[in-house]
């Protein structure tokens, strides 16, 4: 029963979260800066193709699709709205300003942004996230995973601070 009305919420939500992110995506590519040399580095070893368009936008605040009581009732839920020190807008990525110096969470954003590349499209990201993170928690969603992991590798190759998420 749990799947059925998770799927129903993510059918329906869905087009509407798009749109939310796409809004989001607009605005980080405009008031964004570039990725530095290091950072691009880090980018191209995962894999991302188009790491001109990537801007970094610094916040004191993640923005979050939904109001306040929901975010409270998710985080029960072991999902990080409304506490998220990141997000990834595709190519517009979101900091929180007391992580942002943090290379690991710029590392692991970027690794999403390599997804949405993959997987080709807002809707076919946000379709298969919204149903890990829904179905296994956040933690244990393989595409968090791989984004922990790939940036972890990245930059203990690469250089860089430790992995540890705020």
């Amino acid at each position: 029963m749990k799947r059925f009305f998770t799927h129903l919420f993510i059918f329906i939500s869905l087009p509407v979260v798009v749109l939310w992110v796409r809004h989001n995506e607009k605005i980080a590519l405009r008031l964004g800066r570039r990725l530095t040399d290091e950072e691009e580095s880090w980018a191209r070893s995962f894999g991302i193709i188009h790491l001109e368009k990537i801007r970094v936008l610094n916040v004191a605040r993640i923005p979050s699709p939904i109001p306040r009581w929901l975010e409270n009732l998710l985080q029960k839920k072991d999902y990080p709205v409304g506490r998220a020190a990141g997000m990834c807008m595709r190519y517009g990525i979101y900091l929180d300003e007391q992580y942002a110096d943090r290379k690991s969470l710029l590392a692991h954003e970027l690794v999403h942004t390599h997804q949405f590349e993959r997987l080709g499209s807002h809707y076919a990201f946000l379709r298969l996230y919204l149903r890990q993170c829904m179905l296994l928690g956040y933690s244990h969603s393989p595409l968090e995973s791989e984004a922990n992991e790939k940036s972890t590798l990245a930059l203990m190759l690469l250089g860089g601070d430790s992995c540890a998420q705020p």
